[in-house]
């Protein structure tokens, strides 16, 4: 019987994987488990953790980081090792690559099993023959794996696959019980960090096409600046095509299933991602949704194209601008697509994620 865990993730920032392990955190609470999360630094926006889970720091400190990358690899690793062996759990939920490597190494001769998590698209974060080589050995050692595709569980050699499972990110409970909307205004919208993987240009060019159309529809852009120039790069795109009247960046918003809900479409354009959380959380607004089909498989996982939403190519802002152009201009087959859309609450409702998470758990550690 599982009674503490502990989750390890580099940080708890804005970002797809740290908004599961704060989801996850809370339902476990609510289970009635202990749970401690390790980070390696603290963001400067984070998502909040419930009372009940202990945060504890596993990174370098101010005068570690001058020292060579193995240096502080080693460094790293052992901290976990010895909050690890300082904590005791029952298991280790670790999220995202090196944070993977870095709990599966650490807990060597612990005896406590590691599940590692990829959360991103493997073809993308492991490419290279380096990273290949790393995860074949391993990711091999961990005692199981959390996928959140099959496309991405079949990156991996068979031996992980064998003892892995593919779950979706869980959606917060602020999303279950909205109102679907009875008026939409005439507003495009997006949510996401502003980084070259988002490829929000292509966005920015299919609303380009249609603009003259729909001379009152705006199209808003939502999140914060990655570490990439990316949002200085599309700003200078909107002023040097005088978009900057039509084509609005509305920073990063702790409320988005207000300032998003009633808007007429919700359009995802990137290139590549795991499971896109923005995407379910407006599905679960009950919101028409239109997503690239990323070769992660993430949104083709969650939209029967034409039923609960539309897909289209990666990278294609002529098909994007028809697929607006479609939602904008038939608002019954819009409407009808997302209210199937909705229907994304019973699959992956907090409690019943986290009753799969635990399910596994519990089977890995029997084993």
């Amino acid at each position: 019987m599982v009674s503490k865990i502990m989750f390890h993730i580099n940080s708890l920032g804005k970002g797809g994987a740290e908004r599961v392990v704060a989801n996850l955190s809370e339902e476990f609470v609510g289970m009635g488990k202990e749970v401690v999360i390790a980070t390696e630094w603290e963001a400067k926006d984070e998502y909040p953790l419930s009372d009940q889970v202990r945060r504890l720091d596993a990174g370098l400190r101010e005068e570690e980081e001058s020292l060579s990358g193995s240096k502080q690899r080693s460094l790293r690793t052992g901290r976990l090792h010895d909050l690890i062996l300082r904590e005791s759990p029952d298991v280790v939920l670790s999220f995202c690559r090196n944070a993977n490597y870095r709990a599966v190494l650490a807990a060597k001769g612990t005896k406590v099993p590691v599940i590692i998590s990829v959360r991103s698209d493997p073809y993308v974060d492991y490419a290279s023959v380096k990273q290949k080589m790393l995860s074949r050995w391993l990711y091999g050692k961990a005692a199981g794996a959390v996928f959140q595709t099959d496309y991405a569980r079949d990156f991996f050699p068979k031996a992980v696959q064998k003892k892995s499972t593919v779950i979706l990110n869980p959606l917060h409970k602020k999303f279950l019980s909205l109102t679907k909307s009875k008026q939409r205004r005439k507003e495009i919208v997006t949510a996401g960090r502003f980084h070259e993987a988002k490829d929000h240009i292509v966005l920015i060019k299919a609303f380009e096409r249609i603009m003259e159309e729909y001379p009152e529809v705006l199209l808003k852009l939502y999140g914060d600046a990655s570490e990439d120039n990316t949002h200085h790069m599309l700003k200078e795109y909107v002023k040097s095509h005088c978009l900057q009247d039509r084509v609005l960046f509305m920073g990063n918003s702790n409320r988005l299933e207000q300032d998003l809900i009633d808007a007429a479409v919700f359009v995802m354009s990137s290139k590549y991602e795991g499971m896109p959380n923005a995407l379910m959380e407006a599905m679960a607004m009950q919101m028409p949704v239109i997503s690239t089909d990323c070769p992660c498989g993430g949104p083709r996982t969650l939209i029967e194209d034409g039923k609960n939403g539309l897909l289209t190519p990666v990278g294609d802002d002529e098909e994007m601008a028809k697929a607006i152009r479609k939602v904008l201009s038939e608002p019954e087959l819009a409407e009808e697509m997302a209210a199937r859309a909705g229907e994304i609450v019973k699959k992956a409702s907090p409690d019943r994620i986290a009753g799969e998470w635990m399910d596994y758990i519990e089977k890995i550690i029997k084993n």
